[in-house]
């Protein structure tokens, strides 16, 4: 009887045994297929995550892009709205008190990549390179091709009215008399400006 119970007793420890064994495996198979989707999962994640910063820094580069391109654009004349040039030329004199007058604007011969402006600039000395400076370092590409300044000098006579007598009463008129001053030179700087700038 003591070998029937022992007997009975490993029969069934061999089957818990066997049935353990199986239990672990089929678990152990359930662990790797949960870590393997579970890595699949990460990587896929890691794709689409780089992916994603990819394509923020695609949107990032092409806003710089367009930027970029307005500013290239911007360096050149659109020959379709030259006004437009010739308006900011123009706005230049006055920004600084000078007075800019386009004289021409001419495609160039040989080169269909630019234009050939003339510009006359009028006024002070200092407002006149100020305008020149201005012009010089616009955004469009402009390469100066002469330049010629000018002095040129205005004798002007100033007129004034001063009371002759200083002390005024009641029973007193204040009569006016006219002074003339001296001659009084002025100076007017111009300058001639001939450039080409690229097109469009």
């Amino acid at each position: 009887m003591k070998n029937k119970s022992t007997n009975l007793i490993l029969i069934i420890s061999v089957i818990l045994l066997v049935l353990f064994s199986f239990t672990f495996v089929y678990l152990l198979n359930i662990i790797k297929n949960k870590n393997n989707h579970i890595s699949a999962v990460s990587i896929t994640l890691g794709r689409k995550m780089a992916e994603k910063q990819n394509i923020t820094a695609l949107e990032k580069k092409m806003t710089e892009l367009v930027s970029i391109q307005k500013q290239i654009s911007n360096y050149f004349v659109d020959t379709s709205n030259i006004d437009k040039f010739v308006e900011y030329l123009e706005n230049v004199g006055s920004v600084n008190g000078s007075e800019v007058s386009v004289n021409s604007v001419d495609p160039i011969k040989n080169d269909k990549t630019k234009i050939l402006v003339s510009l006359s600039i009028n006024g002070s000395f200092s407002e006149v390179v100020k305008s020149i400076a201005i012009i010089e370092n616009s955004p469009y590409g402009i390469t100066i091709n002469s330049l010629y300044l000018n002095k040129e000098t205005v004798q002007q006579s100033v007129t004034t009215s001063t009371p002759i007598d200083t002390k005024v009463t009641a029973n007193t008129k204040v009569n006016p008399k006219t002074i003339e001053t001296p001659v009084v030179k002025k100076s007017l700087w111009g300058a001639n400006i001939s450039f080409s700038v690229l097109n469009l």
